[in-house]
């Protein structure tokens, strides 16, 4: 029997055997900064130096606007990754994405205090998908070890489109990869599936069973369109607009408009006992998601 101290033990595995779902554990972000940054990375985006120099008006000017800070690297080419770095400003409510660089700490609070004007003068629609794969080995062992694998196949099939970055949720889902501007995210992706779950995903096809939802959506949200898609047929392209209400304690209505019509699934939740969700030591219950009808 795996005790508290194996350190052989790894969430990734554990989540596997318990059959813990990836649906409804996509983070809510509608909005993105995307910071070059070639490392080593803190446990936090923000607590890593030097944007650990600027961390209260970033991090206030980001909150603004609902935007999640990511550090970003090229997968491999560290060395010549150097200043002035990329900036990216993604808004995965509408597909644009604004492009920038910087060099000092000061330029990325300025790039956060335009966010919204910037993006609006990006062009409209961004063809260019950006893959990020989260290879955060100080904030858990098994998005280093899963994450730099997948990272590597995805940029031998994507060149110049894939990025590793920091903690994307879910730890014990890795590897995982966020999709954007659109928002969906990935979990237990490996060296094998990646390549053919991230093109197939470009190519309007989503892996039900490995999609953790669309980051622009709540949680029940993300549980509500997943049935929808499984059950009618409908694809994440034809979901037009989805809407949660509280319908009692743990549960929601949550209606999905999708080819021209409207569906209506009673999502709910409940909880786990507490468990380890990471490879670290510390229990915490999890989310749990049904869907009643």
């Amino acid at each position: 029997m795996t005790t508290h101290h194996d350190s052989r033990w790894r969430c990734s595995i554990a989540a596997a055997e318990r059959a813990d779902a990836p649906i409804g554990t996509a983070v809510p972000a509608p909005r993105w900064m995307l910071v070059g940054h070639p490392g080593p990375w803190t446990d936090k985006a923000a607590t890593t130096p030097p944007v650990l120099d600027v961390r209260p008006p970033l991090v206030r000017a980001l909150d603004a606007v609902q935007a999640r800070l990511q550090l970003i690297r090229p997968h491999g080419r560290v060395d010549d990754f150097v200043a002035p770095w990329p900036v990216y400003l993604v808004d995965s409510t509408n597909g644009r994405v604004a492009r920038h660089e910087w060099s000092e700490p000061a330029d990325l609070v300025a790039l956060a205090e335009r966010f919204e004007e910037l993006c609006a003068a990006a062009p409209e629609v961004c063809t260019d998908p950006v893959i990020l794969v989260c290879c955060h080995g100080k904030k858990d062992p098994c998005c280093a070890v899963e994450g730099r694998l997948v990272a590597r196949v995805l940029d031998d099939v994507l060149p110049g489109s894939v990025w590793e970055t920091t903690h994307l949720g879910g730890d014990r889902f890795a590897g995982n990869v966020a999709i954007l501007p659109e928002g969906s995210m990935y979990g237990r992706l490996d060296g094998t599936s990646a390549p053919d779950v991230v093109i197939a995903h470009l190519d309007g096809a989503v892996d039900l069973t490995r999609w953790r939802g669309r980051t622009v959506w709540d949680a029940p949200e993300q549980v509500g369109v997943h049935d929808v898609m499984a059950g009618q047929g409908v694809s994440l392209a034809q979901v037009e607009a989805v809407t949660a209400e509280p319908a009692g304690e743990g549960e929601w209505t949550v209606r999905v408009t999708a080819a021209g019509h409207t569906y209506e699934r009673r999502v709910a939740r409940s909880f786990s006992e507490p468990r380890r969700l990471t490879c670290g030591l510390d229990l915490k219950v999890m989310a749990q998601w049904s869907v009643l009808g």
